[in-house]
């Protein structure tokens, strides 16, 4: 399974894989199993992801090539909302960087 992680200052979260459009999340600072964070908005695995303090973005995808772009507010659990398109469709992606001001693919 290839799944996309943020590393963040309190959480760790887990989104999409073969066929999955699931994310969850851990508590870095305890062991124990991951709790569900919510869905994205499509199955997929290949993903690429960037974040900051305030909101993680997913984006692209290998199972049916996407320019998708999805994003999750970290301070709160739900659904992935749709952040907008990339400029083409892509896939097998790797993980992204950030500065808190946007992400590089």
């Amino acid at each position: 399974m290839v799944a996309q992680q943020f590393l963040l200052i309190q959480e760790g979260v887990f989104a999409g894989g073969d066929g999955l459009n699931v994310i969850d999340y851990i508590t870095i600072a305890s062991t124990g199993n991951a709790t569900d964070f919510g869905d994205l908005n499509h199955s997929n695995s290949g993903k690429a992801g960037v974040c900051n303090n305030t909101r993680g973005c997913i984006g692209g995808g290998t199972q049916s090539t996407t320019n998708i772009i999805d994003y999750i507010t970290i301070a709160s659990t739900g659904n992935a909302q749709d952040f907008g398109d990339l400029t083409v469709a892509r896939g097998f992606l790797a993980g992204g960087i950030a500065n808190g001001h946007g992400g590089l693919q």
